[in-house]
């Protein structure tokens, strides 16, 4: 685990306390991804206090759409026992109306779901069978604000400035899958470029949680009932981004360079983190 310290906190200042996990996910193995992410945030909040937990894209490794009733119960039931607020990663849902979405619940430390956020910059194959969200979320907990994207919605630049001015964190969920081994570097270094850049651009914190690097082999029915055997890579570019920490570079993004699994914490001054943004908006560079 990687912790961000700050050096001779303030008590006048506010914090927020983060934690962005990148889990050892087995894709297709639901209940030990569920149980290694509960053992994870209970050893976690059981070192210190925490705020906010971010997880990663599809989170449970399921393939197959639901109508979300589990993945809603494990993230309110982990909220409330271990005292957090989540940003829970996604889902594949499926709806009454049998539309299926890319899906984000956002849950407060008491158990109550604080909002729903659906994917919309659908990847690849995703747009044949996904439905694509309409609109961003913002959630409010307990006197600071996060903005929500999955994915591909970090690669369209108007997703994260429409959140500019409105938000304190952007919490991005991840499942950085790439065709071949090759991939994996370049995805990783992407990844954390636009991390950075949308920090910088916005002036708010981001959060990535991604799935580490790692080799994933499923099978896949088709239409004909031909099953076939499929591989995919991921990358690991889970990173915190602070940009408060102007113009110290190795505390503005902290990262896994190799992409292992982990949890990143750090402690976030949101005091320095606003007068940042005003900064920015002062020479132009951020809107009034």
């Amino acid at each position: 685990m990687t912790h961000i310290p700050q050096p001779n906190p303030s008590p006048e200042s506010r914090w927020l306390r983060v934690a962005v996990l990148q889990p050892d996910l087995r894709f297709g193995h639901s209940m030990p991804n569920l149980h290694l992410l509960r053992q994870t945030i209970d050893r976690l909040v059981g070192e210190a206090a925490l705020d906010l937990v971010v997880l990663p894209e599809i989170f449970s490794g399921d393939p197959d759409s639901a109508d979300g009733s589990v993945a809603r119960q494990f993230l309110q039931t982990l909220a409330r026992a271990c005292d957090v607020n989540v940003i829970g990663g996604s889902v594949l849902l499926r709806e009454a109306n049998s539309q299926q979405y890319n899906t984000c619940f956002a849950v407060h430390r008491g158990g109550e779901l604080a909002g729903r956020y659906d994917k919309r910059i659908l990847f690849s194959s995703e747009a044949e069978i996904r439905s694509s969200g309409d609109g961003p979320l913002i959630v409010e907990f307990e006197g600071f604000r996060v903005g929500v994207l999955i994915c591909a919605d970090l690669w369209h630049p108007e997703l994260a400035r429409e959140l500019c001015g409105k938000i304190d964190v952007l919490a991005v969920v991840v499942k950085s899958s790439v065709p071949t081994h090759e991939h994996k570097e370049y995805a990783r270094q992407n990844w954390h470029a636009m991390a950075l850049t949308r920090a910088m651009e916005n002036g708010f914190a981001v959060l990535v949680s991604d799935w580490p690097d790692a080799r994933h082999d499923h099978e896949r029915t088709f239409k004909d009932g031909v099953r076939t055997r499929h591989t995919h890579y991921t990358s690991g570019a889970s990173c915190i981004v602070d940009p408060s920490h102007r113009p110290d570079m190795p505390r503005i993004q902290r990262m896994f360079l190799k992409g292992q699994p982990g949890v990143l914490r750090a402690d976030l001054n949101l005091d320095a983190l606003k007068k940042f943004r005003a900064y920015r908006t002062s020479v132009g560079l951020l809107p009034e």
